[in-house]
């Protein structure tokens, strides 16, 4: 599916916030609807703000997104909100970069998979564990893709003993696990309390976080697996623009370069 579609909105009279949506390649869609949209609208940046909020506590401990063309600031939470914020696992990089990526993704999706085992690696080491770029994930798991819920699930509960990336990645590189139902085995492998893990699998609360992120990117206009939000950090506010698929290192390469060459000027 290709969409082009831009929206724009006002929020809390504090300026304006636009978000653009250009025709994705490789990705995983969900159908999609502008039924109730202007609500939605009107209500996206605050919701970005407060499930945002733990990936940027570093970040003068701000938390704000605008998928833009171009991009505008939007406003952001203050640093004593968010300093209270848990530290997030599924955040990568220097505290102190100023370009960031906001991924939503879908752990049955083979575009998702296909970024992970082709663009991953080498944005990770060229660019995350460099200091450059702060990378944090968020759960997309489409309506079309039934175990794309538990398995963000399991996943977050990998997080919670700190093995959130292997497990992912574990997933990513066999996606027949996720059929099988073989989450708990695949916990064995990495040493986890299984029950502790199995306890976390039946909480609710951690089904509801793998929600939330689902309704940011439905309340964002976000409907297609791998997408991404890239941007600057700019006086503690964040604007950033979407893109949707499985890209190459090379087409990132292009855009993280121009924002790292904006941060220094």
């Amino acid at each position: 599916m290709s969409v082009t579609r831009t929206i724009v909105c006002r929020y809390f009279m504090r300026g304006w916030y636009r978000v653009h949506h250009g025709p994705g390649s490789g990705t995983c869609d969900r159908p999609r609807s502008d039924a109730g949209s202007d609500s939605m609208q009107r209500n996206v940046t605050s919701t970005l703000r407060a499930l945002l909020a733990p990936a940027l506590v570093v970040l003068a401990g701000t938390a704000g997104c605008a998928s833009t063309a171009p991009p505008v600031a939007v406003p952001v939470a203050t640093p004593a909100t968010a300093e209270k914020s848990r530290a997030d696992d599924r955040i990568l990089g220097s505290t102190g970069a100023r370009v960031m990526i906001i991924e939503f993704t879908d752990l049955q999706c083979p575009y998702c998979a296909r970024f992970a085992s082709d663009t991953w690696p080498l944005l990770r080491e060229r660019y995350v564990d460099t200091g450059k770029v702060r990378f944090a994930t968020r759960d997309l798991p489409l309506p079309m893709h039934e175990f794309a819920v538990p398995a963000a699930v399991a996943t977050r509960c990998a997080g919670q003993q700190g093995k959130f990336w292997e497990y992912r990645e574990a997933l990513f590189r066999d996606q027949s696990l996720l059929s099988q139902g073989r989450y708990a085995e695949l916990a064995g492998r990495f040493g986890l309390d299984g029950t502790r893990f199995e306890s976390c699998r039946a909480d609710p609360a951690v089904l509801a976080a793998v929600r939330a992120d689902a309704a940011l990117a439905a309340s964002s206009g976000i409907a297609s697996t791998p997408s991404f939000v890239i941007g600057l950090v700019t006086n503690g506010e964040f604007a950033g623009e979407v893109m949707s698929g499985a890209k190459s290192f090379e087409v990132f390469q292009q855009r993280l370069d121009s924002l790292l060459q904006q941060s220094q000027e």
